[in-house]
């Protein structure tokens, strides 16, 4: 019964070097004692940095992912698998599924940070909790086929993304508008839709584990 989550094009990115010198971006930094380049990209902090960067309009959205995270990692072990998230620039990040997700956001932002910047977190103890394993969702690909989630997919009840097994991903977008890439939709196996709705990211995510919970007569 255990699903595994994929988040895809996820909008969780160090600041990137076209704008590191703007205003916006030394000044948020400049209050935490951090190099702009060692920071979170976040468009409620850089949106007047960020508007002339390429598909800003689904960047800079870390708090997506946070939500996400800790709606999945507090989920019973009878029903939580493994979690993979895919950035917008398609790094693949290996969350631990025992980790305990921090609940405080600031404490997110600081932990993805390193991650982002060093590769693993923490960097030189164990268990890891944290870890980029490779670039593009071909790194995925030998061991596990994705179910995308999209609202122009066939349309299935969220009980059935419950039984499809271990060998699948269960894909949902981590990003706040626009499509999903080249890269996420060449690679998807199947694309279900579980609702009418366009549906936020955590939404999606309630969803799925409910649906789970549910089959398991809520445990």
């Amino acid at each position: 019964m255990r699903v595994n989550l994929l988040l895809l094009d996820s909008a969780l990115e160090l600041v990137p070097q076209d704008i590191v010198k703007h205003p916006a971006v030394i000044k948020s930094a400049s209050k935490r004692g951090k190099k702009p380049e060692e920071t979170l990209l976040d468009i409620s902090l850089h949106y007047y940095a960020m508007k002339d960067l390429k598909d800003f309009n689904k960047r800079g959205r870390p708090d997506i992912i946070h939500l996400a995270m800790i709606l999945f990692l507090t989920e019973i072990p009878e029903i939580k698998g493994e979690f993979y998230i895919h950035t917008i620039d398609s790094k693949i990040i290996w969350v631990n599924p025992e980790m305990r997700p921090p609940k405080n956001y600031n404490r997110f932002v600081g932990l993805m940070e390193q991650l982002l910047k060093n590769g693993k977190v923490p960097t030189n103890k164990e268990p890891t909790l944290m870890k980029i394993v490779g670039s593009g969702l071909k790194t995925l690909k030998p061991r596990y086929k994705i179910a995308l989630l999209s609202e122009n997919g066939k349309r299935i009840s969220p009980e059935k993304l419950c039984e499809l097994g271990d060998d699948w991903l269960i894909g949902v977008g981590a990003f706040q508008h626009g499509d999903f890439s080249k890269e996420v939709l060449e690679n998807a196996d199947e694309v279900f839709s579980i609702s009418k709705y366009t549906l936020e990211t955590h939404q999606v995510v309630c969803r799925v584990l409910s649906a789970c919970n549910m089959l398991l007569n809520w445990p």
